[in-house]
This record gives structure tokens, sequence and C-alpha cells, in this order.
């Protein structure tokens, strides 16, 4: 029900307009009445109305008077002018502050339905307006964290425009000195997400990076930090940290520890312009850091084709590639950060989890296919990787899957 406020000096005309209201059957109800201008804008502060019937020449304060007072507020609302022949004048500053229909006495009950009919519709115009409004805001709030990652990604690969960079920062909240400070930290790719506590989804993978490099540099009140398309985090730093190496040197270790990859840390200053270039320099420098030598692609490469034999161990490995056992496996640890056994067990638990989705294999068929005799060591090194043994990782794969 939409709430009309009738505001006339007259006792006789705010009893007839409540009863002709009433009479039509719309989906309206009379809220207050008001005896004069300072009445009705106490009223309307009161009971913010939808609908105002106002007679535009009352005591105290006129209907125009009144209006102007009313758009000095907060207050929407649609406004029905009541007017005599002789106050016709009037009409062309009712109009200017936003009279929605205006109407001559003596009232005509089809005029004042129409009237009434009219602002209802704009009212409820206006209402769909007003949700959609809320719920585009509500959607640009709940996705704010997507938007900024989208932005921040478009601009370090050189997307956007000096005027498009401006307006989108700006929309997103984003205040951008003119010279910032990049860090980088790029991670060894590999053939599993591994964080403390088992192998992990690629979205907590890049939640888990995101907040080490947060909480590292919290102190220095960092713009953003965020994770671009190419899966290394970068941070966008206000001041540059005093102590270079001492700084890259402890975000190495804290990210290296986490997720048991080889790290690399880089940090340059720029501005805003030369932000795409710089962030190209530096993730060229980074894969070459990160690229592994040939030999241990070569171990890899063999490694993910045998893992399913059983007697699969260094030796083997170093005979087929053509190297020393104990080369190869300082080269692994060297370049992977793992040894060859962490490496072997990793893959196999991890290609585990993948067969699992297939409710028809059990737990013993998989211990099998993934290169172990029996299913007591599989699920020794499966319990020690992920922290559940495998019939209680299947359960909770089930559940989450029950859940969606």
């Amino acid at each position: 029900m939409w709430k009309v406020l009738i505001a006339d000096d007259e006792p006789k005309i705010r009893q007839g307009l409540k009863e002709t209201l009433e009479g039509f059957g719309l989906p309206v109800h009379v809220c207050a009445e008001a005896r004069n201008g300072i009445d009705a804008l106490n009223k309307v502060k009161e009971f913010y109305p939808d609908i105002i019937l106002l007679d535009i020449c009352m005591p105290r304060l006129s209907g125009i008077q009144l209006l102007e007072e009313i758009r000095k507020t907060e207050t929407e609302c649609q406004v029905i002018i009541i007017s005599g022949f002789n106050e016709f004048g009037y009409a062309k500053q009712a109009i200017r502050l936003g009279v929605s229909e205006y109407l001559l006495k003596p009232i005509v009950e089809a005029e004042l339905k129409n009237a009434v009919l009219a602002v209802i519709e704009e009212l409820e115009k206006t209402r769909k307006s007003k949700k959609f409004m809320d719920l585009v805001k509500q959607q640009l709030t709940q996705n704010q964290t997507y938007f900024q990652d989208v932005f921040l990604n478009d601009w370090v690969e050189g997307k956007l425009s000096p005027e498009e960079w401006e307006e989108q920062a700006e929309f997103l909240h984003l205040e951008m000195p003119e010279q910032i400070t990049l860090v980088m930290t790029a991670v060894q790719p590999g053939y599993e997400r591994k964080l403390a506590g088992g192998t992990v989804s690629d979205e907590l993978y890049k939640m888990t990076l995101e907040k080490i490099m947060s909480d590292h540099l919290s102190s220095f009140h960092p713009v953003a930090v965020f994770m671009s398309r190419y899966q290394d985090v970068i941070a966008i730093l206000r001041d540059s940290p005093s102590e270079l190496e001492t700084f890259r040197e402890q975000i190495r270790e804290q990210v290296e520890l986490q997720t048991g990859g080889k790290c690399c840390v880089l940090i340059e200053n720029c501005d805003g312009l030369q932000l795409p270039d710089t962030c190209t320099l530096m993730r060229s420098r980074a894969r070459k850091f990160m690229e592994c030598k040939p030999i241990v692609l070569e171990a890899r490469k063999y490694i993910y084709d045998h893992y399913g034999e059983r007697e699969l161990d260094l030796g083997q490995v170093a005979h087929a590639i053509g190297c020393s056992s104990s080369y190869l496996s300082r080269m692994m640890k060297q370049e992977l950060g793992i040894s060859f056994k962490e490496f072997l067990t990793r893959l196999r638990i991890s290609q585990a989890i993948s067969m699992m989705e297939d409710k028809e294999r059990s737990i013993n068929e998989i211990a099998g296919q993934v290169g172990y005799s029996n299913q007591h060591y599989f699920s020794a090194a499966f319990k020690n990787c992920q922290g559940v043994s495998p019939s209680e990782f299947r359960k909770n794969m089930a559940y989450k899957g029950e859940r969606g």
C-alpha cells in the first residue's frame, strides 16, 4: 500500500478527498492529514508519505514553499497539486519543483483517480529501478575482489589506456600513487598445487599465496596484492622497503616453507605508465630463474611415464636418462626443492586422488595402479601427505559432492 498525505486548510475538502480516495479501491491509504504548511512539513518528516495531495494555497507555509522545503530533504514522493483557477500562475513554479500532477478545483473524481493511477505507476517504476540498482550495488560489493583482480591484470598486461586506468581505479576505490614499488613472487610450477596439509585446489592455492604475501607486506600498507594470470603474485606498494635483500629473503623463505617449491622474488620501482613493461621484464627474469636444468626435466618426464611401476627408484631413473644417482638426487633437490622420493610420493598420491573420483575403483586397486605393492604402504604414504586415510578422504569427497 502507498501512503498518502492530504494537506489542505479546509477540513471538509480533506475529508472529501480521503473518502474519495478510499472509494477508488486503489492500493493507497491516507496515513496523515495536515491543516497548514508547517503541519504538512512535520507530517512529511514523521510519516514519509509516498504521495502528497497538496493545496497550493495554505496558511503559514504555501504549497510552493512546502515543496521547496521537501526537496531539500531526502524524502522521495510524488506530489499532486490542488489549485484554484486564480492560483494557476503557480503552475510553472510547481512544475519546476517536480510536481507530478496539477488538478484544478473543484476536483473531478475521474481526474483525481487518473492522477493517482499515474503517480502509482511512476512510484512502481521508481521502486523497480531502485531494487535493480540496489541489486547491482550488492553484486558489485560481493564481487569487488573479482573486479579488482580483472582490473589489475588488465593493467599489468597493458590492456588499459591511461583514461581507462584512472576511471576503473576510481570506480574500485583504489588510490594509486604516482611512484610505486612492485614485488613479484613466482613459485616453480609443478604437477600439483601443494601446501602444508596436502594437495589443494588452484583457487585455494591462489588465496594462500596471496595471504602469505599480504601478511608479510601488511606493515607497508600495500595498495593491492593479487595473483596474475601467469600465476605469479604481484604486490603494489607505496614505499620501497629499506633493506631490500633482507626483505626479499624473508618473503622467499616464507613462500618456500609453505609451498615446498622453489621461489623467486623480484622488486622494482616504476610509475603507473611503466608498470606493464616493468612487469613483463620482471616475469621474463623470473622464468629464467625458475627454469629447470634439462636433466631434471628429463627425470620428471620419465617419472611421469613410469610412476605406476612398483620397482621405480632413483637408480632406474638415473640409468634411463644417463647420469649417476647421486648427481640426479642433488639436481632434483636443488631445482625442485624436494627429494626424488618426496617427488615420486607426491606424484603418486596426486594421481591417486584423481582416480578416487571413479567410485568403481577400490582403494586397493588404486594403490596398485599408482605403484604401491599393498594397501598398507599406500595408506601410510597417503595419510602422511593428506593428513587423513584414503577412505576418509574419499568420504569427504563424496560429502562435498552431495553438498554441491
